[in-house]
């Protein structure tokens, strides 16, 4: 599915190579591998996306400072990780990020943007579906129940759109990005914390 969407988002650019990876042998990719582990030389990409995988990687700071060795020198990076959703791939599900936590995984990349991918409308539906799958064991149960809950509660992630330039929606949001740039040094951790979006006030002194 994603390789569909980013096959079409880089039609435009010919020049661009993109090498899709994955563990899941029903995968459309080119190469299976543990990104614990990358079967890639140092500084041979000028981008890397990473799309709702970090949260199901053992150690994340492993898979973030892979990502940071095969990029080149001011190399890209794009990561998308969820904050509040509930658990989506059973045993192989770990961990959340807020978008600080976001920030300090990859704290080896200069921050070029960052924010929203899914905000806290969504998040509500996730927790509406959730609830409903709570009542039911069976397969065929749950599937009906998902089907139902989507169907009657879509329109709620729609507030999203209301919500995605407000700040404060940061603190409950489904899904985040960051956008960034490989660098030698490390960001401090605090202007890491400096940097924080959201709506809360309080600070460590």
């Amino acid at each position: 599915m994603q390789r569909g969407w980013l096959d079409q988002r880089f039609a435009a650019f010919p020049h661009i190579r993109l090498i899709y990876c994955d563990i899941d042998i029903d995968a459309s990719v080119d190469i299976y591998c543990d990104a614990h582990e990358l079967p890639f030389r140092d500084g041979c990409f000028d981008g890397v996306i990473t799309t709702a995988v970090l949260e199901h990687v053992l150690y994340p700071e492993r898979v973030a400072a892979e990502i940071h060795r095969v990029l080149e020198p001011d190399g890209l990076l794009y990561s998308e990780i969820p904050f509040m959703q509930q658990v989506h791939e059973g045993a192989y599900d770990f961990t959340r990020y807020t978008l600080s936590g976001h920030r300090r995984l990859f704290n080896r990349f200069a921050e070029i943007d960052s924010g929203l991918v899914a905000g806290p409308a969504t998040a509500f539906l996730w927790s509406i579906e959730n609830l409903a799958l709570s009542f039911f064991a069976s397969r065929p149960a749950r599937l009906a129940t998902k089907a139902c809950v989507r169907l009657l509660f879509f329109w709620i992630k729609y507030f999203d759109y209301l919500l995605r330039n407000k700040p404060q929606a940061m603190d409950g949001a489904s899904c985040t990005y960051f956008l960034g740039r490989r660098q030698d040094t490390a960001v401090p951790d605090e202007e890491i914390i400096n940097t924080y979006v959201g709506g809360q006030y309080r600070r460590h002194v």
